[in-house]
């Protein structure tokens, strides 16, 4: 059962959006300054939307190393299916996405008729009947809830009583399936949708099933038969270990949202929920350049000097060696410019100081711009620590001694002592590799320093090198990638249209997993944007396993894939892995039941008939199938694909060209994808991508270090005109300068994951907390040498534009664990041949089936072979922390 928590985590990703459907994704939100553009990637990615990077989710609530780049540069043959009919389908996949909107190609999987409802569900033929859809599920859901409720009151000591307790994991799961079935899908019609009408109809409809579910957290029958099925050894020792999982996953969710608290408290608890929610939505609007409305922002605005507060002043003469080009934007972005100063405003012109950290070589001017770029106002700041105040009291009254203790339970990490042990190896590992970084960008400053000054005639083989200050950090990042050794003299788009790499995924998959791609025809009104190649739909077959007989092929149908690309007016920037729709295996459904066993709200009885739809009135009619590889029926899984690329438009009638960042993105949802392809579980709660939020990104970013394999690269990457493989020595010097200081990058990662601890640690209940001190003491203590500081000077107030502390309080470290992990399972089955079968069905068994069903240590130890890391407790944590990532 989904917590409170949980619910505030899904309305966080609303609460960043004004009713204009502005957007404010992961991947958007602006980090402290100095901090990399990949921080935390797209996907651990939107923040907490029902997509992947919201995987804390549950039922009611809704890189390789340089000496792995410098190996081969031989491309070899590209990789092809001996069934033609396969290449035929690979072939047709590329042509799909590499056809220009007025191509044949664009709409030949467009079939004609009436509307089939949108995702062919036939009742949602137009927006009107979404809420309509919504109530529908609600009165289904409510004979669930009644029956579940009455098990607890059933006679264990006959036949019926036992089955009826039986029943109530499944049960359970069947309505948090039921009600998610439609709350995933509307949001992701509400934030995708081009038509106002249609998105305003799935937030209606969101927000009236999450209102239900906000009842059903405080519902203190579900949670109290739950309990005494887990007490009851006789029915306990019966449930499978994948339906245990399930239960202690909803009995969780339940504590934590206080039910088993006093009634004073329990109040107390939802109080202090809806606090957070409201701290949050100003937090999030804040860093989004948009005005919070909460008492911080009104009792500011109401202070004398609140206009002047973020007034910044510089001296033009401090400006005289920028770029007249950049020079003459800046000044003219002024709020003023006259006696030889200019002021700006550090709430509302960011961007000016993000230029002038980059092209000011006065480092008076940079050092003012740090300071502007992390400028925090006293209501920003006194907003964040009375969020994280707040947060402390709700652990508080669960018995958590911190909201770090409290949130961390179902992780892998366990406990907040575990991930500082892990945080504290990891800093370790990578403190040498991030002052080798930064001794790089400190030697460009000494010849900075030096140009023009007439030269010693003693040459100097080890010339002292400059301190080094945060604000001198962009600029010389800046030359550092400039530098001509760094830069790739070979374009890499031709290489890469959309085609070919969507192609050469599936290519990728068949080889390794025995899964590929299939285009499929999109009927009328099934999708949500109907535009000429708007939103492409693809099958995902597997050889052995999957739907039995499914349009005459071999192959098991095992899911679908709809694939929205392409950027548009109103749709969310970034990329997002959305799943619409869980599997779950139905055969074992006792639906009858429900009508047997439950009653409406009102306590009457109720028909099939009563409710609409079909057979026993579940509203959204999901198609289910025979699988080959085991008994029973089951639902398959639908996840959307989303994504913000350039479509090809006006007189350009080629394909989309990608940038390599944005194959790397693309090959990072489709670890999302094809998790939730292969995890089909027959629990909903646990399928695909439901599995803890540290171990999550796994399958994703273990995608990342695929594609940067020159086995991969070969499959994936053809010219989009003539065919040829590109040479892998071109990709090669590309990535040899992506990651040329990846050691500094990743370092400020551990910084923030730490302080994301910090604050969340009983120092946040402390009546002298104090969030700046905080990351002042921290940044001090992860000093390098030469450093004078990582990310903080005084006056700076950097926390207050870390916006992930909302979204992923207490769990910012999971993407780190994530890529240390990733690098550990590359190296240890993938690196010498990415290709290999053998290794993939390891992988595919081992891990991606599981979904969430299985202990990610256990998981881990598996594919791994190292049971010494199976317990997951501090040693297991300590060593992960000392791979380091590779």
């Amino acid at each position: 059962m989904a917590s409170t928590s949980r619910i505030a985590s899904r309305a966080a990703a609303s609460a960043a959006r004004s009713t204009s459907r502005q957007h404010l994704t992961a991947t958007r939100t602006p980090l402290p300054a100095l901090l990399s553009s990949k921080a935390f990637p797209a996907v651990v990615n939107a923040a907490n939307n029902g997509r992947v990077g919201n995987t804390d989710r549950r039922t009611f609530s809704v890189s390789s190393s340089t000496q792995r780049l410098q190996r081969s540069t031989s491309a070899g043959p590209i990789l092809t299916s001996s069934n033609p009919d396969h290449e035929k389908d690979n072939d047709e996949l590329r042509s799909l996405f590499d056809a220009p909107p007025s191509s044949s190609s664009a709409n030949n999987l467009r079939s004609s008729g009436p509307s089939t409802g949108l995702f062919e569900i036939p009742s949602l033929t137009s927006p009107q009947n979404f809420l309509i859809l919504a109530q529908q599920t609600l009165a289904r859901a409510q004979l669930l809830v009644d029956r579940i409720d009455r098990a607890g009151s059933a006679d264990a000591s006959t036949a019926q009583g036992v089955k009826e307790l039986r029943e109530v994991v499944r049960n359970l799961d069947r309505l948090s399936d039921l009600l998610c079935g439609v709350i995933d899908m509307a949001e992701l019609v509400r934030n995708a949708h081009p038509d106002p009408e249609w998105a305003e109809a799935a937030n209606a409809a969101y927000e009236y099933l999450c209102g239900y579910m906000n009842v059903l957290n405080t519902h203190t029958g579900l949670y109290s038969v739950l309990k005494s099925i887990l007490s009851n050894h006789e029915i306990a020792s019966t449930l499978s270990a994948e339906a245990t999982a399930v239960a202690n996953v909803f009995l969780r969710d339940f504590e934590k949202s206080g039910i088993h608290l006093p009634p004073a408290e329990r109040e107390r608890f939802v109080q202090l929920s809806d606090e957070i929610l409201v701290l949050g939505r100003g937090f999030l609007q804040d860093i989004a350049g948009n005005d919070a409305s909460d008492d911080f922002a009104r009792n500011a605005s109401a202070k004398p000097e609140a206009d002047k507060e973020d007034i910044v002043e510089i001296p033009t003469h401090w400006l005289e060696d920028v770029n007249p080009t950049v020079l003459k934007a800046v000044r003219a972005s002024a709020i003023t410019d006259r006696d030889g100063l200019l002021t700006f405003s550090a709430a509302d012109q960011p961007w000016v100081f993000q230029t002038l950290l980059k092209y000011a070589p006065d480092e008076r001017a940079r050092k003012v711009a740090f300071r502007a770029a992390n400028y925090g106002s006293q209501a920003q700041v006194q907003r964040l620590e009375r969020l994280l105040k707040a947060r402390a009291e709700l652990a508080t009254l669960t018995g958590a001694g911190s909201y770090a203790e409290m949130a961390l339970g179902d992780k892998m990490a366990k406990e907040p002592q575990n991930v500082e042990e892990f945080l504290r190896a990891l800093t370790k590992h990578h403190r040498p590799r991030a002052a080798e970084d930064l001794d790089k960008l400190r030697r460009l400053k000494l010849t900075a320093s030096t140009a023009g000054k007439k030269s010693s005639s003693t040459f100097n083989p080890s010339p002292t090198l400059p301190d080094f200050a945060p604000w001198d950090r962009d600029m010389y990042t800046e030359q550092h990638f400039r530098s001509p050794s760094l830069r790739s003299v070979q374009p890499l788009s031709p290489y890469l249209s959309l085609g070919s790499v969507f192609a050469g995924l599936s290519r990728l998959f068949s080889a390794l997993y025995g899964i590929r791609f299939r285009a499929s025809m999109v009927a009328p009104g099934e999708v949500w944007s109907d535009g000429p190649g708007d939103v492409m739909k693809v099958e995902v077959l597997d050889e052995r396993e999957g739907a039995r007989g499914t349009g005459g092929s071999a192959e098991g149908l095992i899911g679908t894939v709809y694939a929205d690309l392409w950027s548009r007016e109103g749709k969310p920037g970034g990329a997002a892995h959305y799943t619409v729709r869980c599997s779950r295996r139905v055969d074992k459904d006792d639906e009858a039941g429900d009508f047997v066993h439950g009653r409406a709200e009102d306590g009457r009885a109720v028909r099939p008939e009563d409710l609409g739809g079909q057979g026993y009135g579940n509203p959204l009619q999901a198609p289910t199938f025979e699988q080959r590889e085991r008994e029973g029926r089951y639902q398959l899984p639908v996840v959307v694909l989303m994504c913000d690329f350039a479509r090809p438009g006006g007189g350009n009638q080629g394909p989309c060209l990608l940038g390599w960042h944005e194959v790397e993105t693309l090959f990072h949802e489709m670890g999302h994808a094809i998790h939730s392809m292969i995890g089909r579980t027959s629990y909903h709660n646990v399928s695909g991508t439901r599995c803890a939020t540290d171990f999550v990104e796994l399958p994703s970013i273990l995608m990342e270090h695929f594609v940067q394999s020159p086995q991969v690269v070969s499959v994936v990457a053809r010219h989009h005109k003539t065919g040829a493989s590109l040479p892998f020595e071109h990709l090669s010097s590309h990535l040899l300068a992506s990651k040329s200081l990846e050691g500094l990058d990743t370092y400020h990662q551990i910084l923030l994951a730490r302080l994301d601890q910090l604050y969340h640690s009983t120092a946040a209940s402390s009546p002298t907390f104090d969030s700046t001190a905080l990351y002042a003491h921290l940044d001090r203590e992860m000093h390098l040498p030469g450093a004078r500081a990582l990310s903080y000077t005084e006056g700076a107030h950097p926390q207050v534009r870390f916006g992930h502390l909302f979204g992923y309080g207490s769990t910012y470290y999971s993407y780190l664990l994530d890529r240390v992990i990733a690098s550990k399972v590359w190296n240890h089955l993938f690196a010498q041949d990415p290709l290999d079968r053998q290794k993939g069905e390891v992988f595919k068994t081992q891990c991606l089936k599981f979904g969430g069903g299985k202990d990610p240590w256990h998981i881990l130890a598996d594919v791994l072979q190292a049971d010494h890391i199976r317990d997951g407790d501090s040693n297991a944590m300590q060593q992960v922390g000392r791979w380091g990532i590779e």
